[in-house]
């Protein structure tokens, strides 16, 4: 939902819009009216014993820095790598035995559903209309977002309330071209959506100035501003964001156990932070009382059978990767060349939205 909200926006001349054809428009463009998901061809119903049979996690990601990019050597590095690490090492014992497969906006959740990833990560936001519509389930929020907007700094544009008109480059078949279409329809600015198949697309055509804006969620334009462009001054990103964008990992609807050990990978990433376990401490032998600590460790037994794994499957998780804040200091905070705050991401117990669920 963009910052306007459901209040009805007066027309020219004082009359109010009536709030049915926001819904009605949002409803549209939001897709949540669609037809029932297709099959899902020849995807495994069992995804867990499909990947330990293949002895491989085969995981989706978009391709941006600091989430899931190639280094120099060919390698993913980034979060969202790191998070298909960490289910590799839970499920596989080897947090290197993952091929990440490389996926655009248009064509990830055909992936999914074909069957051709086990997992998708490639900053996919929950709502209603895609879990209800397209035959998939979220795991559950690894990352919290908005969409924000970036501007070539010579418009003079600081906030978007100073934007009146503009050309604004997007990626065609996401959240971000849709919230830019319900935005402009609540607010009446003259902003023309610049659809590209590709991110790539969009910020060629944006730095060839083909577009005054540029559009997606803030983290990635952040991301992308400091890696693409030769010179990062000549461009603002804009403070405000116009949605909220719970980004997480999608499944197949219809494995909930594979739903749920992806679910409680994520929150023992999330579990481990908030009890001061880190990569390094996970590795060796702990002694604790506290009995979360100890499932979480898989020091006392129970917490494995359910997902169809052993006891130790969060330790080697959190070994492999590390906490959930060693992951994001490492690749987009204070670690990282681009030194952003948690922010919402950080714990509920320092003021974020981060909540692990029990373990027990």
């Amino acid at each position: 939902m963009c910052r306007a909200g459901l209040q009805g926006r007066k027309a020219p001349g004082g009359r109010r819009r009536p709030l049915r054809r926001w819904l009605a428009a949002a409803a549209v463009l939001a897709g949540l009216i669609q037809a029932p998901a297709a099959a899902a061809g020849e995807a495994p119903a069992d995804t867990l014993a499909a990947v330990q049979d293949r002895g491989v996690l085969v995981c989706g990601v978009g391709e941006i820095a600091g989430l899931a990019k190639r280094d120099s050597t060919g390698r993913y590095i980034g979060t969202r790598a790191d998070f298909c690490r960490a289910i590799a090492a839970a499920v596989l014992r080897d947090p290197e035995a993952v091929t990440f497969v490389p996926l655009i906006a248009s064509a990830r959740f055909e992936a999914l559903l074909a069957g051709d990833v086990d997992v998708l990560f490639a900053g996919t936001t929950w709502t209603l209309g895609r879990e209800a519509g397209l035959g998939i389930r979220f795991a559950t929020v690894t990352f919290y977002d908005g969409q924000g907007f970036a501007a070539h700094r010579h418009h003079g544009w600081q906030r978007l309330e100073d934007v009146e008109a503009a050309r604004v480059c997007t990626v065609a078949d996401t959240t971000s071209a849709v919230n830019l279409r319900l935005y402009a329809l609540q607010t009446g600015k003259r902003l023309q959506p610049v659809e590209s198949v590709t991110r790539e697309g969009a910020w060629e055509t944006f730095l060839a100035r083909g577009c005054d804006l540029i559009t997606n969620d803030r983290t990635a334009l952040i991301a992308d501003l400091l890696d693409r462009v030769p010179e990062p001054a000549d461009y603002v990103v804009l403070p405000d964001m116009i949605s909220r964008e719970p980004l997480a990992p999608a499944v197949r609807l219809g494995d909930s156990r594979w739903e749920g050990l992806v679910r409680f990978v994520m929150h023992a990433l999330i579990l481990a932070e908030e009890k001061d376990i880190t990569g390094a401490l996970a590795g060796t032998p702990v002694s604790t009382s506290d009995p979360e600590t100890r499932h979480l460790l898989g020091i006392d037994p129970g917490v494995g059978q359910p997902l169809g794994l052993d006891d130790d499957w969060a330790r080697r998780a959190i070994a492999a990767a590390g906490n959930y804040g060693e992951i994001f200091d490492r690749h987009l905070g204070k670690g990282s060349r681009f030194g952003m705050p948690r922010g919402l991401n950080a714990l509920w117990t320092d003021g974020g939205l981060l909540y692990p669920l029990p373990l027990r």
